[in-house]
């Protein structure tokens, strides 16, 4: 089904206006055509008027037109007998009486009929009971042949013809009718005239102004920047297609403002954490470089304990440091991955390899579960590596020693899953749906927490360029699990 265009209507409803306007001129030309020149486009005289249509020479009368509407003419002599006829006689007579003749007189068979006309163009007539009705009507003439006076008569159908008459410049009562019917039909042709333009005035209104102004009002809203504004335009057309577009653009805008407020908020959060944790091993550093500067400690055991201080802040500062570049590299919009067939598997196992002093070291009990067969994943290895190894730290820096872990890989539906599940410190339930937002840790203190709070976000960045999750799973009996899932 073809659209429909606002342009298409606005053309509909301008020719339809055009139209009933051309009406009302034809109306009035008609009217005044009929109250002061009358009209006769074909001719009647020449078809019903005796005294034009015969001559002396009746023989070779043409009576083609008046035998269209099923009429003849008859002659006759100066005893009104007939004796001569020519064309269909229906009812055949050889003479008339006065009383007939008169009552067939055609302008007298047309008062009695009553006739009025509709917008100039279309005439109705109600000839009265047909049992009272005369059946035929006629005109007359007399002329002169041979000596004699002679009566030529048109006869034809009464109910074939009827006719309106015109008064030419009447006067007294009769001009004060013709002035009143002239001015009623003017008027009426004004209010009809009125009507239309009101009906269109309204159609535009409704259709094209009211549509227009709420779409302005709309547009002040969003410039104003209220980009909750929505459009209800109650219109058609492309009326529709516009508020649907405008209703879809003040919601992105808000979608855009709103993940604008929160990259802000981010922004500043990231500047005041990396400012915090810049300035905790900063000051640590200054105050054991000061003591030692000033020889405020003596001993070489003090001494010691000083610079292993300083250098562990160092680390720290430099482990804070690697991991923002880290961070803001993955962010990057121009970062690739540089994706190459790996056997997930294994790669697994290194990692936990990597980490198992680690584990022995903190006392923790390990359980792992990788299976021996291949686990084949379009993936990075760096950055996927760097994902384990940030998962399998991070179990090991936040909990407690004697903390048992568990660490698994399987195969899910279409999904590589990477498991590290441990019986440690619980996740506050606070900061569980943030936790893999930049410089979030489990731990509520900032000042005694380990880590650089940035690992769980390069894990979860490096996971959905992969088309991957990360995500924290709360086990039952207390346990937790941090869960990678790469699709197969």
């Amino acid at each position: 089904m073809k659209k429909k265009t606002l342009s298409q209507y606005i053309i509909r409803k301008y020719a339809s206006f055009l139209i009933v306007l051309a009406l009302l001129v034809s109306v009035i030309y008609n009217a005044v055509s009929l109250f002061l020149f009358g009209t006769d486009m074909l001719n009647t005289r020449a078809i019903l008027d005796a005294a034009t249509l015969i001559s002396s020479d009746y023989e070779n009368t043409d009576i083609s037109l008046l035998d269209d509407i099923g009429g003849w003419i008859e002659i006759l002599d100066e005893n009104n007998q007939v004796i001569y006829t020519k064309g269909t006689v229906p009812e055949p007579k050889d003479s008339y009486t006065q009383s007939e003749l008169l009552t067939q007189n055609a302008l007298g068979s047309l008062l009695r009929a009553d006739s009025f006309t509709v917008a100039g163009v279309i005439n109705i007539t109600y000839k009265g009971d047909p049992a009272n009705r005369q059946k035929y009507a006629a005109t007359y003439t007399a002329f002169e042949r041979d000596g004699k006076t002679l009566t030529g008569i048109v006869k034809f159908p009464a109910e074939n013809v009827s006719a309106g008459i015109t008064f030419i410049n009447p006067r007294g009562e009769l001009a004060a009718r013709w002035h009143l019917t002239a001015l009623v039909l003017a008027a009426s042709v004004i209010l009809l005239l009125l009507a239309c333009l009101l009906r269109y005035s309204h159609v535009i209104r409704v259709h094209l102004a009211a549509p227009n102004a709420r779409l302005v009002e709309g547009l002040r809203e969003i410039t104003a920047g209220n980009y909750s504004c929505h459009l209800e335009l109650n219109a058609e057309y492309e009326y529709r297609e516009i508020e649907d577009s405008f209703n879809l653009l003040a919601d992105e805008l808000r979608q855009a403002t709103e993940e604008r407020d929160r990259l802000n908020r981010e922004r500043q959060h990231l500047l005041s954490s990396i400012a915090h944790d810049l300035k905790t091993p900063i000051t640590t550093i200054q105050g054991c470089a000061r003591a030692l500067a000033d020889h405020m400690v003596s001993s070489p055991e003090q001494q010691e304990e000083y610079l292993e201080a300083i250098c562990r802040k160092s680390a720290h500062m430099t482990e804070l440091v690697n991991k923002l570049l880290e961070y803001s590299r993955l962010e990057n919009d121009s970062f690739r991955l540089t994706l190459q067939e790996t056997d997930f598997a294994e790669l697994a196992r290194s990692c936990v390899i990597d980490c198992y002093d680690a584990f022995e070291k903190n006392e923790m009990t390990l359980d792992v579960d990788i299976p021996d067969a291949e686990i084949l994943l379009n993936i990075d290895p760096t950055e996927t590596r760097r994902v384990l190894l940030n998962l399998l730290n991070n179990s090991i820096v936040h909990n407690p020693p004697g903390t048992k872990v568990h660490i698994r890989t399987k195969k899910v539906e279409n999904w590589c899953i990477f498991e590290v599940r441990d019986n440690g410190t619980p996740i506050p339930p606070g900061i569980q749906d943030s936790i893999f937002e930049p410089f979030v840790c489990g731990d509520r203190s900032r000042q005694t927490r380990n880590g650089s709070g940035l690992g769980l976000s390069i894990c979860r960045t490096v996971a959905g360029k992969h088309g991957g999750d990360v995500f924290l799973r709360e086990e039952k009996e207390g346990e937790k699990s941090f869960v990678l899932r790469l699709p197969l």
